[in-house]
């Protein structure tokens, strides 16, 4: 049955993915988890800014036709 949970791995890899870095991020710095949110919000932000193996542009440059700017970006 198309829709299944069974048939989204690459969804349900990428939501994954997304939640490991949001507990890594908060876990490293300290912070409550009352600001999942915040940290989700950014770790999507870098994902959209970040080089894919599937494709050879980021998502941003798909969607933008822009070169990502990540000069603001600090650790």
């Amino acid at each position: 049955m198309p829709g299944t949970l069974q048939q989204n791995g690459v969804s349900n890899r990428h939501n994954k993915t997304l939640m490991n870095m949001v507990k890594s991020m908060l876990s490293n710095s300290n912070l409550p988890i009352s600001l999942l949110m915040y940290a989700l919000k950014t770790t999507m932000y870098l994902m959209n800014r970040v080089l894919n193996k599937a494709i050879p542009k980021t998502p941003f440059e798909l969607w933008t036709n822009r070169t990502p700017n990540i000069r603001h970006l600090d650790v």
